[in-house]
């Protein structure tokens, strides 16, 4: 490669990747296929703009241990022990259920069970990459399917360790298979011996270092412990990525953990999309056209195999039908260290041939690119499936917790931070009120204390009639789910005509909908985060109190109007800037010597001398407001005056004479 060709290569990576992203953004489809697409572009089987591919494989695998070092700091051993059940009812049956029944489709094209074994752990995991960011960006992560789909994913990531000690297993190696044992011991010797060093040997460290209050030298430490450990475990024969997911999970409980997370965020988006991009890369176009209907066969088998293998338990369980189905849709695909696994059983152990190898990257890429697409219809899969099977309980059941009987109380759906804070006020203000929430454990939580909390679906007219909604004053919804906030908003009006509906939404785009659906009132968070500092902008300028108020409640009345629609200059409202411009408030210490001390302010008859005024004492951290004629001043007593800037000057000079002294 000639001088300068690495970078000119990287930059045309990454200005296909800008290019064609933008476009997904604008045609609102998912940044994950649009990075997909311009591998696909600049690779070898597209365009072939990019010629060396390692370079940017090996920058891709850094991104992937960056990846896996955020995941393990994300996951704590608290975390695990709270999704251990769905964990063992789900997570287990997943993952084996998926293996083996690929394993026994796949044994005789593959010839033998080791090479059957080894495809079907490719296949077991889902990618936690794509499923994060995609309930992150719906606002689903707390979502009863969110939360399955969470546990299902933390497990395959757990379960990555022992997929990688295993490969030399499934090799045909003589000379590995003999050392096998000896390489298994190794292994698991160097994985409790970094867990335990980072446990305990770098958390003094990172303290010594952040006594320096140097980021760089953070940041360098950081990347040394995640690049070092992964080091030592690629030494003994295990994946880089591997070492960088125990570094995490050493130190995510620790209390540099948040602090480490928000440095490392900023070289994990850049990298891992590195990742994807060369997914794209590999995906040899001419071997997918040739063999069109084999890869439609394994990726609609894919599809239904891993839907399938997360349904049955959960069905079993008698779990709510959208529960159920929007689980299995979020687990559908193949994933990211389905890729880690992959190359390494083909270019070290050579347990696949490379007909298999494209046929498994094919299948994956377009599980990968097909999941937003499949997640954003699972409401509609819903609600046809329910159609097919009129008998099956698509959401939670009324709950059978007696109710006390309310009187123009309020609904609270969803138990967040909003919330609790809601349920706080009304509590103090001794009004009554109810809240509806989907999470069984913060319910349970929540009832040992005993809030008036019941576990249940809210956009359920039973369950909503159950709550009293018709004899209800007002309904307060702050979900985290969009498709549920519209539903719970339409049913509450269609059950309760005269019901004051609030809603809180973290998204503009939904104002309108929301407002049609029959919401009284929508608090969008960018917007209200926007009126509120204007608020305080223009108390700065001193605008009467009651004409930002008349403004912000204009703005809320028109649904944010204003804010949306920057060409909106009929609405234009006149403020009166600068007309208490000259108008300003000051404070002054009384001290020993002042001629104030020990007189009432009848007798220093302060404003007809000076012009300002005395609106508030301050003495011994207790505020007097508009203190009495007969208030005595006394030393170190705080004085706050108001008047123009000569008025304040004279004010001050009555009060401190020895200011002006030269």
């Amino acid at each position: 490669m000639e001088h300068g060709g690495f970078l000119v290569e990287l930059l045309i990576v990454y200005a296909v990747s800008a290019l064609v992203v933008f476009t997904f953004h604008r045609l609102r489809a998912p940044s994950l296929v649009g990075l997909l697409l311009a591998g696909l572009v600049v690779g070898p089987y597209g365009l072939g703009l990019v010629s060396d591919i390692e370079i940017v494989k090996d920058l891709a695998e850094i991104g992937v241990v960056i990846l896996l070092f955020t995941v393990g700091l994300e996951l704590s051993l608290s975390r695990l022990w709270s999704y251990a059940r769905t964990m063992l009812v789900v997570g287990v049956p997943q993952v084996v259920g998926s293996g083996l029944v690929t394993m026994l489709v796949t044994y005789a094209w593959m010839d033998g069970w080791k090479p059957a074994l080894f495809v079907g752990m490719l296949v077991a995991m889902s990618s936690t990459a794509v499923v994060m960011k995609i309930l992150i960006d719906r606002g689903e992560s707390d979502a009863p399917f969110g939360r399955v789909a969470v546990s299902v994913l933390l497990l395959q990531d757990l379960l990555v360790t022992a997929c990688m000690i295993s490969l030399p297993l499934l090799s045909d190696s003589h000379h590995v298979q003999g050392n096998i044992w000896k390489e298994l011991c190794i292994s698991f010797a160097v994985v409790i011996g970094v867990l335990v060093a980072i446990r305990f040997a770098i958390p003094p460290l990172m303290f010594q270092i952040l006594k320096t209050r140097n980021r760089e030298l953070f940041i360098m430490a950081i990347l040394l412990v995640c690049l070092g450990t992964a080091a030592v475990t690629a030494s003994v024969g295990l994946s880089l990525a591997l070492g960088a997911f125990l570094a995490g999970l050493a130190l995510s409980d620790s209390e540099y953990a948040h602090q480490t997370m928000a440095e490392v965020l900023p070289f994990r988006d850049t990298l891992s999309s590195l990742f994807f991009v060369s997914v794209g890369m590999l995906l040899d176009v001419g071997f997918v056209m040739n063999n069109l209907l084999l890869v439609a066969g394994i990726v609609l088998g894919v599809l239904l195999l891993k839907s399938a293998v997360v349904m049955l338990p959960l069905w079993i369980e008698r779990n709510p039908l959208r529960t159920v189905v929007l689980s299995g849709i979020s687990l559908a695909q193949i994933g990211e260290f389905s890729f880690v696994l992959a190359n390494r059983g083909v270019e070290e152990y050579g347990i696949i041939g490379q007909t298999a190898y494209q046929s498994f990257l094919a299948a994956a890429v377009v599980t990968m690119s097909l999941s937003p697409f499949l997640i954003a219809l699972g409401p509609r899969i819903v609600e046809y499936i329910a159609k097919l099977l009129p008998d099956q309980k698509v959401y939670d059941e009324v709950p059978t917790d007696k109710i006390d009987h309310c009187h123009d109380h309020v609904i609270i759906a969803g138990y967040g931070l909003n919330g609790h804070n809601v349920a706080r006020v009304l509590r103090d203000l001794d009004l009554p009120y109810v809240i509806v929430e989907m999470n069984p454990i913060t319910v349970r939580t929540e009832k040992d204390k005993g809030e008036p909390i019941v576990l249940g679906d809210c956009s359920r007219a039973p369950l909503l009639e159950h709550l009293g909604v018709k004899e209800a004053r007002a309904m307060v919804i702050v979900i985290s789910d969009p498709a549920v906030t519209r539903r719970t908003v339409r049913v509450a009006r269609q059950v309760n005509p005269h019901l004051h509906i609030i809603v809180r939404t973290r998204y503009v785009s939904e104002v309108d909908e929301l407002r049609q659906l029959g919401a009284s009132e929508i608090i969008p968070e960018e917007f209200e985060t926007s009126v509120e500092i204007f608020a305080r902008v223009l108390q700065r300028f001193l605008i009467p109190r009651n004409l930002i108020l008349d403004l912000v409640q204009r703005i809320r009345h028109d649904h944010y109007e204003v804010l949306r629609d920057g060409e909106q200059g009929a609405n234009k409202m006149e403020l009166p800037v600068g007309m208490l411009q000259e108008v300003t408030t000051i404070t002054c210490l009384i001290r020993d010597n002042s001629p104030a001390v020990g007189k009432s302010l009848k007798e220093l008859d302060f404003r007809s001398q000076t012009g300002a005024t005395i609106i508030a004492v301050r003495r011994q951290g207790q505020l007097t407001p508009n203190p009495p004629a007969d208030f005595q001043l006394e030393e170190k007593d705080i004085v706050i005056l108001v008047g123009s800037g000569g008025q304040l000057d004279q004010a001050v000079l009555a009060l401190d004479p020895r200011v002006y002294e030269d």
